[in-house]
């Protein structure tokens, strides 16, 4: 391959990957309405309003696997991964039927604000029922229990809505 072709090769690569780390930044705030329009059309009823945003999951670096002299597999061998995101902001508007006789009451809202939501996927450890080389054992490993070890998922996040009739 001669060097022309290398470095368009590689400025090709660099915009790919420009490009594809800015989309999520991009779609992130863009609000997603939800086209109901044909549900009033077709049954001649008022629909409700829903519009809200795309959440986008950020996968964020795993801690890799440790090694220790006593256990023949590294530890965390599947590692917890982290991911962020954001819980959408949600507006929804529904309409009510006409139960009371003044006309003030005629929708129920729902909105929500975004927040912030952190998660760690469950991870796994596994050790054989064997250690590491001894040296006291000229090389050979010593026998030993056999260890699994699970890592618990985790979400924390902050929700919270405002419903209002109106």
């Amino acid at each position: 391959m001669n060097r022309t072709a290398r470095a368009t090769l590689t400025v090709l690569t660099a915009c790919i990957a420009a490009a594809a780390a800015s989309t999520p930044a991009l779609a992130a705030g863009v609000p997603v309405e939800v086209p109901l329009d044909g549900v009033e059309s077709a049954l001649h009823v008022d629909a409700p309003r829903l519009s809200t945003e795309a959440p986008i999951p950020m996968p964020g670096t795993p801690v890799g696997p440790q090694y220790s002299a006593d256990h023949v597999l590294p530890q965390r061998a599947l590692p917890q991964l982290p991911l962020s995101s954001e819980l959408p902001a949600t507006d929804a508007k529904v309409p009510l039927p006409q139960l009371l006789a003044t006309e003030d009451v005629d929708r129920l809202g729902l909105t929500t604000e975004g927040s912030d939501v952190r998660t760690l996927t469950p991870g796994a450890s596994v050790n054989p029922p064997l250690t590491g080389p001894r040296a006291h054992r000229f090389g050979l490993p010593e026998v030993a229990a056999p260890q699994a070890a699970f890592g618990a998922p985790d979400v924390q996040a902050q929700p919270g809505a405002d419903l209002a009739v109106g």
